[in-house]
């Protein structure tokens, strides 16, 4: 080691504290992975047909954090599951999460979101269901998904039957009951929406309407409050937003024929 070759002046103590601190730097540099919690939610984070998890919004956060110094490890889970591992800091961050004031108190939300999408109401072309106000879905049975941060005006309406579905697929499986009359709606994300009826041949056969069922359209990955995550948001934050302005962004956006 070259920099022992003065080890007569040092002496052989003098060198091991200077191999050790060399070697702690070393493996201070090595950032350990973020674990990504999130749920398949195509086509911002979906399987391939290998199995892999992929997706817009998935793999921004993958090529953002990277930027950083960042590996990941995704874990899809069941919505309610994601939010409370992410509660109990049992990972490093949410993927696609909307703002909910409440949720401040263990996350921290970047200022630049991933992408833009709301939720909004599905119904059947041929049993269309007239949604201006609240107060019209009353005797109606409406999908939702659980733990999702709806209107709190939507969820305190009276009368309204919301039918709460959680684990993969239950997306897929409400549109399914919805075609064979046993929900007059569904509640999904627009383009969450859109991609689910592209592949199940229903697009011609679904609509949907115009007001959304959540306060924001903003789709964050927010951070667990574990020591330094809140400079991370920041510095993800600045960094996501300098990666949209790239040509590879849009290159990204457009394989999801987003």
């Amino acid at each position: 080691m070259m920099w022992c070759q003065g080890w007569r002046k040092l002496g052989w103590c003098g060198c091991l504290l200077v191999s050790l601190l060399v070697d702690s730097e070393a493996v201070a540099g090595e950032l350990p992975p973020l674990i990504i919690l999130t749920e398949i939610w195509p086509p911002y984070v979906m399987r391939d047909d290998n199995g892999k998890l992929v997706g817009a919004d998935l793999e921004l956060t993958q090529i953002v954090l990277a930027q950083l110094g960042y590996q990941t490890n995704v874990r899809a889970l069941p919505w309610k599951r994601v939010l409370q591992e992410a509660h109990l800091k049992q990972g490093d961050a949410v993927l696609g999460v909307f703002f909910e004031p409440s949720r401040q108190q263990w996350l921290h939300y970047p200022d630049e979101p991933l992408s833009r999408s709301g939720e909004v109401l599905f119904y059947p072309a041929d049993r269309p269901v007239k949604f201006e106000q609240f107060s019209d879905l009353k005797g109606l049975r409406i999908g939702i998904q659980a733990g999702y941060a709806y209107r709190p005006d939507f969820l305190a309406e009276e009368g309204v039957i919301r039918v709460a579905m959680t684990g993969e697929g239950k997306m897929l499986k409400q549109l399914h009951l919805m075609m064979a009359g046993r929900l007059d709606g569904v509640v999904l994300n627009e383009r969450v929406g859109h991609y689910l009826l592209h592949s199940q041949g229903l697009q011609g056969l679904v609509r949907h309407g115009t007001p959304l069922l959540t306060d924001d359209n903003r789709n964050f990955l927010a951070f667990t409050r574990k020591p330094g995550h809140d400079q991370l948001a920041i510095r993800f934050s600045s960094a996501l937003k300098a990666f949209k302005k790239t040509a590879a962004y849009q290159h990204l956006l457009a394989r999801y024929h987003l």
